[in-house]
């Protein structure tokens, strides 16, 4: 399930963003709007998913490894 959470600091005033659920750069073009409702981004940081494309596979996989 795609999910996008706001932590807000009450001391400090600043928010954080955080998206779950989303593979790729879709998370930042999820947040985007976020951003920029709220002012500077400070910090950005990339979790795993990041790094994970959204692959549609056709047919078989073919693999050459060995092991």
């Amino acid at each position: 399930m795609k999910e996008i959470i706001l932590k807000f600091d009450t001391k400090t005033g600043e928010c954080q963003i955080e998206a779950q659920g989303f593979r790729g750069k879709s998370c930042q073009d999820a947040t985007e709007f976020l951003k920029k409702a709220l002012g500077q981004c400070t910090d950005f940081r990339r979790k795993a998913e990041w790094y994970e494309k959204n692959l549609k596979l056709n047919g078989c996989v073919v693999s050459n490894h060995c092991g």
